[in-house]
């Protein structure tokens, strides 16, 4: 592990003091969890939210907020409704209510079947967080090993290739060299505990009880959830050269990161992500944004020294 730079250190520390607040999180599918105290009804709408993270914010929230609404209708809580999801008679019912719904590549097939893998997993596990941890030691670096058992489990039950591509693009591990930045995020949520990230399945949480003795998830474990604004930015600020947004970038950014922060690396998930989601990094050089932007000093785009050079980053040299 090599310590980033002091000046990009501290601008990403001022980073996260500016955008790492509560009053953001109308911006990010977190926010949805944040309305049950619950902490299994906070396991089921993060995994939903989670995962439906694809596409742009308003489109996210309709479709969280529809879902939830339909499960509303058949249960007085998330976590009722997930754990009749192995009924036959009410999986009928809940058929009927999904049929209509629809969310880009995803069905109310699609997102009824993903919740009764959560259900089978709550019945032989106790939690979602008990069968990932139960892959997980204390001495793993990342959790690469244990999503991908997890993934491997989901796709076995769900009956492999067999499986729809919309409940399969739900089930993406890194053993595909995908990127997961939906999983990502989730395990963000579940293993960070600040004022944004609720870590339900860090040590001494809600759920831990439900996981084999001396397992639980680490902030140190997390890998960086890579969507296209983090992956952007991050070949702004040099964290990474690669073009790709795969498995293999999220891997290398979050070793750099680990320069900053070994402990924590993906603290700079949610500030990082804001500027591209509040559109306070738009891709190219403006004089009138990046003159004011936290990161211009430690950002060879937005410092101006290659002024002519006003492309989206993939079109940039070095």
């Amino acid at each position: 592990m090599t310590p980033l730079a002091k000046p990009l250190a501290t601008f990403l520390d001022r980073l996260v003091l500016q955008y790492h607040r509560r009053e953001l999180l109308n911006s990010d599918p977190l926010e949805f969890m944040t309305r049950y105290p619950d902490p299994y009804d906070q396991e089921v709408v993060g995994l939903i939210a989670a995962l439906l993270a694809y596409g742009n914010v308003v489109q996210i929230r309709r479709s969280v907020s529809s879902a939830l609404e339909r499960m509303a209708l058949l249960a007085e809580r998330p976590a009722d409704f997930a754990g009749q999801m192995e009924s036959p008679a009410f999986r009928k019912k809940a058929e009927r209510e999904f049929q209509s719904w629809v969310h880009r590549f995803n069905t109310g097939a699609d997102l009824l079947k993903l919740l009764g893998l959560l259900s089978r997993s709550w019945s032989t596990y106790g939690t979602l967080g008990a069968h990932f941890t139960k892959n997980l030691a204390p001495a793993d670096k990342d959790i690469s090993g244990a999503l991908n058992l997890l993934i491997a489990d989901w796709s076995a039950w769900s009956g492999g290739a067999s499986a729809t591509p919309g409940l399969r693009f739900f089930l993406t591990a890194p053993a595909s060299g995908s990127c997961c930045k939906r999983w990502c995020m989730f395990l963000r949520w579940m293993g960070r505990s600040d004022s944004i990230d609720p870590g339900l399945w860090t040590q001494g949480s809600a759920l831990c009880t439900t996981f084999p003795a001396g397992r639980f998830l680490a902030p140190h474990q997390l890998i960086m959830p890579m969507d296209t604004h983090v992956s952007r930015i991050s070949r702004y600020l040099r964290l990474t050269e690669r073009k790709a947004t795969d498995w293999k970038t999220a891997l290398e950014v979050t070793s750099a990161l680990r320069g900053a922060d070994p402990q924590d690396p993906v603290r700079y998930d949610f500030a990082l992500s804001r500027l591209g989601i509040l559109d306070v990094c738009t891709g190219k050089y403006l004089a009138e944004i990046c003159k004011n932007c936290q990161i211009r000093p430690v950002c060879h785009v937005g410092s101006g020294k290659n002024p002519v050079k006003r492309k989206k980053f993939g079109e940039l040299t070095s």
